[in-house]
C-alpha cells in the first residue's frame, strides 16, 4: 500500500508537462504547509520568495529529524516531504512565499497559509488545517453557526491582497479546516481572482451551514471544487456541501484516517472506494440529528461556555486535554459545575441532545463520565 511519499518517489522525475498536475500533487502541497516555515518562508506578500531547495536546507539546519518524529501530531512527518521534492524534476525549482501563521484569540481564528509558484507556471495557495490550539478548535466549532469565521474571512483577504495583480492560473487547496478555507476564500474572493482560479481542493475539510450554500458566490464556485474524504471520514462529513465528493482508501482506522499520510495512492491519482464506511454514516447521522435539534444561537452560546470552561481548567492546547483524559474530564466538569445555573443548564441541554441523537451506546458512554449532580440537575429541569 502506497502513500504520498511513495508517489513522490515514483513520479518525482516526471515533470508537469509530461504528467499534468493532479489531486495527489495538491495533497502533497496541502500536507507540506504543516511544516514550521516560520522565519524561513517570506511573508506577508508574494514579492519575496525562497526556493524549495533553500528552504529545505534551512529547515533541517534549524530542526533535527528526531524533533519532527517525536512530535505527537498527525502531521509531524510533513517536513520530510521536502527531502523527496527538493531534487525532483516535478517540484524542483518551486518557489515559496506569502507564509502566514497567526493565532488570533480576539477574533477566535487560527490561520496559516503558504503560496507556491510551481514549475508548470501556476500558483498553488495551500491553507493549513487546525493546529493544537484551543483557539483553532473553537473556530472549528464556530463554523456550525457562522457564515464567516475569523479564519474564513482572512482567507478571502489573503487572496484579494496577494493575488490581485497575478496573471497566472491559480489552484487553491487545504486539508481539514484548510480545505474549508480554500472553498470559502475562493468563493468570496474578488471576481477577477475567481476567474483565474482553475481548481479548488478540499481534503477532508468540513462543509458549511445551509444558508451559505444558497449564496450565489458559493454556487458559482462549487463546480471548481474537488472534495476528497477517507473511508472512515469524520471531519469531512461535518456540515453541508454541494461539491462532488470522492472517497479515498486509507491504511489507518477511525480518526487516524484524517492523516493525509495514510491515504492510498497510485502513480496517477488516489486509490478510490465506492462509499464511506458504515461507521462514518452513523456519525454523520448523529451529528445531523443533533444539529437539527440545536439552533444557531444555542450553538454559539454553548461554544462560548464550553471552550471557556476548557481554558479555565488551565488548558491552552487540545493535547493538554487529551493527554490525560481522566484528569481533563474532572477539571472540565468541575468548571461546568461552577457556572451560573442558566449556563450550566444550557451546556447540559446541548450534551443531552447529542446523547439522544446518538442512541443508547453514546448515552451510556457520556453518562458514565458526567457527575451525578449534573445529571440529576438536568432531569429536574
Amino acid at each position: 500500500m502506497a502513500n504520498i511519499v511513495d508517489y513522490l518517489k515514483w513520479r518525482g522525475d516526471v515533470p508537469f508537462d509530461i504528467a499534468p498536475f493532479n489531486e495527489v500533487d495538491a495533497l502533497v502541497l496541502c500536507e507540506l504547509v504543516y511544516s514550521p516555515f516560520d522565519g524561513l518562508v517570506p511573508g506577508p506578500g508574494l514579492k519575496e520568495k525562497i526556493s524549495i531547495e533553500d528552504v529545505t536546507t534551512k529547515l533541517f539546519e534549524k530542526y533535527s529529524d528526531e524533533e519532527f518524529i517525536n512530535k505527537k501530531t498527525l502531521t509531524r512527518l510533513a517536513p520530510f516531504l521536502l527531502k523527496e521534492m527538493v531534487h525532483s524534476g516535478r517540484f524542483g525549482g518551486t518557489k515559496l512565499c506569502g507564509f502566514t501563521n497567526e493565532v488570533d484569540s480576539d477574533n477566535q481564528s487560527q490561520f496559516s497559509v503558504c503560496t507556491f509558484y510551481l514549475p508548470d507556471g501556476t500558483i498553488f495557495v495551500a491553507f493549513r488545517g487546525t493546529d493544537d490550539t484551543l483557539v483553532g478548535w473553537k473556530e472549528d466549532f464556530n463554523m456550525c453557526f457562522s457564515e464567516g469565521t475569523g479564519g474564513q474571512l482572512k482567507a478571502v483577504e489573503y487572496l484579494n491582497t496577494n493575488l490581485a495583480r497575478t496573471m497566472k492560473p491559480i489552484r487553491i487547496g487545504g486539508h481539514s479546516k484548510g480545505g474549508n478555507f480554500a472553498v470559502y476564500g475562493s468563493a468570496f474572493s474578488k471576481p477577477h481572482i475567481k476567474d483565474s482560479i482553475i481548481d479548488v481542493y478540499n481534503f477532508d475539510g468540513p462543509g458549511f451551514i445551509p444558508e451559505l450554500l444558497k449564496r450565489p458566490e458559493y454556487k458559482h464556485n462549487v463546480k471548481k471544487v474537488h472534495k476528497f474524504i477517507p473511508e472512515e471520514s469524520m471531519i469531512g462529513l461535518l456540515l453541508y456541501t454541494k461539491s462532488k465528493t470522492l472517497v479515498v482508501g486509507s491504511d489507518s482506522k477511525g480518526i487516524n484516517q484524517h492523516d493525509p499520510m495514510s491515504w492510498l495512492v497510485t502513480k496517477s491519482g488516489f486509490e478510490y472506494r465506492d462509499k464511506v464506511a458504515s461507521s462514518s454514516e452513523v456519525i454523520d447521522e448523529i451529528i445531523t440529528n443533533w444539529a437539527l435539534s440545536v439552533d444557531y444561537e444555542t450553538r454559539a452560546a454553548f461554544g462560548d461556555i464550553f471552550f471557556s470552561s476548557l481554558e479555565s481548567s488551565g488548558a491552552t492546547k487540545l493535547s493538554q486535554i487529551t493527554s490525560s483524559k481522566v484528569k481533563s474530564v474532572a477539571a472540565i466538569t468541575k468548571e461546568i459545575q461552577t457556572l451560573e445555573p442558566d449556563k450550566q443548564a444550557l451546556v447540559m441541554d446541548v450534551f443531552m441532545k447529542l446523547v439522544s441523537a446518538g442512541g443508547d451506546s453514546l448515552k451510556n458512554s457520556v453518562l458514565s463520565i458526567l457527575p451525578k449532580s449534573l445529571i440529576m440537575r438536568k432531569k429536574e429541569k
